[in-house]
């Protein structure tokens, strides 16, 4: 059954045990160094699609290109995060506790303090949150009262690893 807005906007304001603001993903900086290595590896493999007839290939290393290039230079917004009794609230969008399989919390300061949130919907992807200056012990302490935590993960997703390699 869903619930009235009027409900969900009442409960999202009651999630106050955690509160903070976080950047909606990771800004890498790139140098133009970068600009020239990415354009360099661009083009060869245009000139391999060319070279070998796949021009679909071709294509998409274009548009990927432009994609980084449009996209990548954008600076992330600031994202309002709130964890309470019901569930978490991330930018507005309310996530009750029994619409999360898991969490996990990776904190290796100053480099990595992640809270990933796993959703129950197979739609929904991976959700990843920067802790900021939040004390991981005791946000963990909250979060295992009402979902399951993941022990098995350690480390960074390997996407977020290539990610920043990359700066992408």
């Amino acid at each position: 059954m869903p619930y009235s807005p009027e409900f969900l906007e009442k409960i999202s304001e009651a999630q106050d045990l955690f509160v903070w603001e976080a950047p909606a993903w990771d800004h890498q900086e790139r140098h133009p160094h970068w600009y020239l290595w990415m354009s360099l590896i661009a083009f060869a493999f245009v000139v391999y699609a060319v070279f070998t007839g796949n021009y679909l290939f071709a294509f998409i290393i274009f548009i990927i290109a432009l994609i980084l290039i449009l996209a990548g230079n954008e600076k992330p917004h600031t994202v309002l995060i709130q964890i309470g009794q019901n569930g978490v609230v991330i930018d507005g969008n309310l996530y009750f506790y029994n619409q999360i399989h898991d969490f996990s919390i990776i904190y290796h300061p100053p480099e990595t303090k992640i809270l990933y949130i796993e959703p129950t919907s197979a739609v929904k992807g991976r959700i990843r949150i920067s802790l900021m200056d939040q004390d991981p012990v005791a946000l963990r302490n909250c979060l295992r009262q009402y979902v399951k935590e993941n022990l098995d993960l350690h480390e960074e997703h390997l996407s977020d690893i290539f990610g920043r390699f990359l700066k992408i």
